[in-house]
């Protein structure tokens, strides 16, 4: 990859701006200013502060698609699977933490068009990720489930990472995904 561009300097400050103080917190003018120019000159690169917004969120989007996709498809056990997409969901999140922040709340600032096609790209995430529990079910893998149910815990738990990892602490993004993989498939039960 080559150097960042003026427009990478940008999105990057836009993504720390909103995710430390929102969309709506943050003025064209400070994100201007965080990147060294005037705001006039910013508008040689963007047209809105949504479109920033929109970039960024869409740029996480596909990073969690990007992750999860050859996992469904792969010839693995589904256990394996779910504990491959965890990992990959949990190093999304921890390699920006200021994306996950601002793809996890701000999204809903975008107009609605932009929100549909945004909800749309969550939608077939969270659909990844329900073919892989309900695989996992047909093959004898997992014992019967409410596969929403099961799919929106896993999610709260691996999305809700943005909010208290720290990168240098003990745990590595895979050490603290294979913890709550193990979480998953053996349940807080003892075994019989």
């Amino acid at each position: 990859m080559g150097r960042p561009t003026r427009k990478d300097l940008i999105l990057e400050v836009a993504v720390r701006l909103f995710s430390e103080r929102g969309f709506h917190g943050t003025t064209i003018r400070e994100i201007a200013e965080a990147a060294g120019m005037l705001s006039g000159s910013l508008y040689a690169h963007i047209q809105t502060k949504e479109d920033l917004l929109y970039e960024v969120v869409m740029q996480a989007a596909d990073r969690f698609l990007g992750a999860i996709e050859p996992l469904v498809v792969a010839d693995l056990p589904a256990a394996e699977k779910l504990r491959q997409a965890m990992i990959a969901h949990v190093e999304v999140v921890a390699a920006s933490r200021a994306h996950a922040t601002v793809f996890m709340h701000e999204w809903k600032a975008l107009t609605p068009e932009r929100r549909a096609e945004v909800a749309a790209r969550r939608k077939a995430y969270e659909q990844q990720l329900g073919q892989i529990l309900t695989e996992g079910v047909r093959r004898g893998e997992f014992k019967p489930l409410d596969e929403r149910m099961a799919r929106l815990l896993i999610l709260s738990a691996v999305n809700w990472l943005y909010e208290w990892y720290d990168p240098t602490g003990p745990l590595s993004p895979s050490d603290v995904a294979e913890r709550y993989w193990r979480l998953v498939l053996e349940g807080l039960q003892p075994r019989t």
